[in-house]
């Protein structure tokens, strides 16, 4: 077989293998607003930090999106793929402080004072179970410092 035919049959191959994988069938699921804020149980807001939900509705069941949470306590949800919001249905959350950055001054690690406790960073132990409904959802979520 000469090298042109064996290469058209090559590039013939490639092409019927990428239309398969076209992903214009695959349902898409609407997200819906969800902000809030996250404090400690005497009031004051976790001032750093990241909470991240998990769908266990149906068809988005697995299906994550999350936040990075502000000095204030505040977040606002948002999905890799399909943008600010997150699934609606039933969700469990979530929450763990912000990771370690590299300090340029000392050359070291510069840990955050902020802590989340164990239980929160676990979606089987973090209690943290909300309901999104189809509308724009605010929570106000409490954790324990101790």
């Amino acid at each position: 077989m000469n090298i042109m035919v064996r290469n058209t049959a090559c590039l013939i191959l490639l092409m019927s293998i990428l239309v398969g994988c076209d992903t214009n069938d695959k349902p898409v699921f609407p997200v819906y607003p969800v902000k809030g804020s996250v404090k400690y149980a005497d009031g004051k807001p976790l001032t750093d930090g990241w909470i991240e939900f998990t769908s266990m509705a149906g068809e988005t069941k697995g299906r994550n999106s999350n936040s990075k949470i502000d000095k204030d306590g505040n977040f606002e949800m948002e999905t890799f793929a399909r943008g600010k919001g997150a699934y609606a249905g039933p969700v469990t959350a979530v929450i763990s402080e912000p990771a370690s950055e590299f300090d340029p001054e000392t050359g070291g690690v510069k840990k955050s004072d902020v802590k989340v406790l164990e239980k929160y960073k676990n979606y089987e132990t973090s209690g943290l179970k909300y309901d999104i409904e189809k509308k724009d959802n605010t929570l106000n979520i409490i954790i324990d410092r101790k």
